[in-house]
């Protein structure tokens, strides 16, 4: 890519902050940023002429971790360091909602749902055996089991016949 003068001389000289990534965290760390020093120079960063990120393959989903991330964090982290990232994961989706408002991002609570191949048995039953102890353990964030089963509703193949739901 062939800059020109003024290209460079308005883009990318005198920056105060530099952003790498446009998904969700690097966006909101800009517009913080901004609101926090309004007369800052802040340049984002991304790899291809479109975000290519996390941001982008999450297919809209908003969640602070699925069962089976929680028990993964549990095998490297304390349960305080767990439960102090699922809490500010939970309250770092309900700033950027209240920064962008539901109605502008088209927010809908649907609950979410963690699907299993046939083939992941160890996962699956991991997970289930899991699942009320995760429940009893998230229960002073939520006040509320935040995991429960239900069944293979979209009629997915080739799956377990039990999704793990997410109602929060």
């Amino acid at each position: 890519m062939n800059l020109s003068y003024w290209e460079i001389k308005n883009w990318f000289t005198n920056i105060d902050y530099t952003i790498v990534g446009s998904g969700i965290v690097g966006l909101s760390c800009a517009w913080f940023l901004k609101e926090r020093f309004p007369k800052s120079k802040i340049l984002i960063l991304e790899r291809g002429m479109l975000p290519q990120g996390a941001s982008t393959k999450n297919a809209g989903f908003a969640c602070f971790g699925s069962l089976s991330e929680i028990i993964e964090d549990l095998k490297s982290h304390s349960e305080n360091e767990v439960l102090e990232l699922v809490e500010k994961r939970f309250y770092g989706l309900h700033l950027l909602r209240k920064t962008l408002g539901d109605k502008a991002v088209n927010y809908q609570n649907n609950g979410g749902f963690e699907l299993f191949n046939n083939t992941d048995d160890t996962l699956y039953e991991t997970c289930l055996s899991q699942k009320n102890k995760i429940n009893k353990f998230l229960k002073p964030i939520f006040k509320t089991d935040v995991f429960s089963l239900k069944n293979n509703m979209f009629n997915f193949k080739n799956i377990k016949r039990q999704y793990i739901f997410q109602s929060v």
